[in-house]
């Protein structure tokens, strides 16, 4: 139950310990073999007979898993009946918010973003794109790469020409394409005036 793309909600029910006392229990998954063991990822639910549920976590989506109850006691491991489930579908990246802009020159400035949730498959890179041609900057404008997942970044922009407004967003993108973060703008800081040169 519960089966969301990265995680889902299992458990068992034991009715004998096999007269020896049940050390362990929980569920074991794989998406390779249709017969998981506790030598694949398994949880860890307690001891004793009765009933317990489990969390199934680090899931990949638009994923086949199979899942069994495992019980340990002294002799061995016994296991339940085997049930099937796919992970919900990848979806684009969302909640990507564009960090404020600061450390503003004529040449450089600073920015990045922070990304709530990769939609189920791995964000592959991130980074903020500019220009000063468009209000909505994509990756196909100047960009930065500030590696893969989704842990904070911050992005060092270079190359930019003095006293021009610039329009920045934070970008995330997964197998299924890029998501963008609201857009902000600045402008970069005036040339150095030189003798006889009109200013305001």
């Amino acid at each position: 139950s519960t089966i969301t793309r990265t995680a889902a909600t299992s458990g068992g029910s034991i009715s004998t310990d096999g007269g020896t006392a049940i050390t362990s229990r929980g569920v074991c998954w794989s998406n390779v073999t249709n017969t998981p063991t506790i030598a694949n990822t398994k949880t860890v639910d307690g001891g004793g007979t009765g009933t317990f549920t489990s969390s199934l976590t680090g899931l990949t989506a638009s994923t086949t898993y199979y899942v069994r109850a495992y019980a340990t006691n002294s002799v061995g491991t016994a296991y339940g009946s085997t049930r099937t489930f796919t992970t919900l579908s990848a979806i684009l990246p969302s909640g990507v918010v564009t960090t404020p802009i600061s450390s503003i020159t004529q040449n450089t400035a600073s920015s990045g973003g922070t990304i709530a949730n990769d939609g189920g498959t791995t964000i592959i890179t991130k980074g903020v794109c500019w220009s000063s041609s468009t209000s909505s900057p994509t990756i196909f404008n100047s960009t930065t790469n500030n590696g893969s997942g989704t842990s904070s970044f911050t992005s060092s922009l270079s190359g930019l020409t003095a006293n021009t407004t610039y329009y920045l967003r934070a970008y995330a993108t997964n197998s299924l394409g890029t998501t963008y973060g609201n857009t902000l703008s600045f402008i970069t800081a005036v040339s150095n005036l030189i003798v006889g040169q009109s200013y305001q």
